[in-house]
């Protein structure tokens, strides 16, 4: 009996050691109520555009005629229509948007070519802007990047690729489109990888302090990788279940022995 009781201990112990606290699950453990956090910047790095990104562009003028021109879809009596056909969906703004080529450049209509590569999406409008003067009179430019997308994986609850289509995101709203974290995630290691253009920076994030608001990657930029490590736990409970089995064996086994004893 002493080796059952034995046996007993070692499978309670073994489930309570796979359990994990509330706190390990808790943003910013380090910030106390009504504080305010000093070296905190609201500043978002501003996206410069790269080779094969997709953008929105937008041209209106008072001339319904010349819409039509820059935007098909819409007829010539309907000012702005068509733009949640061609823009409702993923695959629709990969088909609509002007893509930026090998040599950073995209082509519209009337104005021609226009190099993008390397700059802002407002310096992009204004460049657009000054070119469109030669052609229309009054035009309003907009710019979008269409391309936005992060690749989020490791301990979420859905892992994937998700589009974004506000300039400023930060990686708890990243982690909250894939539906949170899992129970098995360590908060205090979170990866970041971010490609360049001389290959890719690294990040490291902890999750539990505060200090991740003033970091390079709070806000993500398009095209990151994020990747949240699995705890030591989870090893533990991937391993519970044969460990619980093992010991089950071996206490039915031990019973037996005594029975016929």
């Amino acid at each position: 009996m002493k080796s059952q009781n034995l046996i007993l201990i070692l499978i309670v112990i073994s489930i309570l050691s796979s359990c994990r606290s509330p706190k390990e699950f808790t943003y910013f453990q380090d910030v106390n109520t009504d504080q305010h956090i000093a070296g905190v910047s609201n500043n978002v790095q501003e996206y410069k555009v790269k080779t094969y990104d997709n953008l929105y562009v937008s041209i209106k003028t008072l001339n319904p005629e010349v819409n039509v021109l820059f935007d098909p879809n819409q007829s010539s009596s309907s000012y702005g229509s068509g733009t949640t056909m061609m823009y409702g969906d993923n695959v629709s703004q990969y088909i609509n948007g002007y893509q930026v080529d090998s040599l950073g450049i995209i082509s519209l209509p009337i104005i021609g070519s226009v190099e993008v590569i390397g700059l802002t999406l407002k310096q992009i409008q204004n460049k657009i802007l000054k070119k469109s003067l030669e052609f229309l009179k009054d035009p309003t430019i907009k710019v979008k990047l269409l391309s936005f997308k992060v690749n989020i994986s490791g301990e979420v609850r859905n892992p994937g690729v998700y589009y974004s289509y506000n300039e400023k995101l930060s990686i708890l709203e990243a982690i909250s489109m894939a539906n949170g974290v899992t129970d098995n995630a360590k908060l205090e290691e979170v990866i970041v990888i971010r490609p360049t253009t001389n290959g890719s920076n690294s990040y490291n994030l902890n999750l539990t302090k505060k200090d991740i608001l003033a970091s390079e990657a709070f806000y993500l930029q398009p095209n990151d990788m994020v990747y949240i490590k699995p705890s030591k736990n989870k090893r533990m409970e991937l391993n519970t279940t044969s460990y619980s089995l093992f010991l089950s064996t071996v206490t039915t086994a031990l019973l037996v022995i005594s029975i016929f004893k």
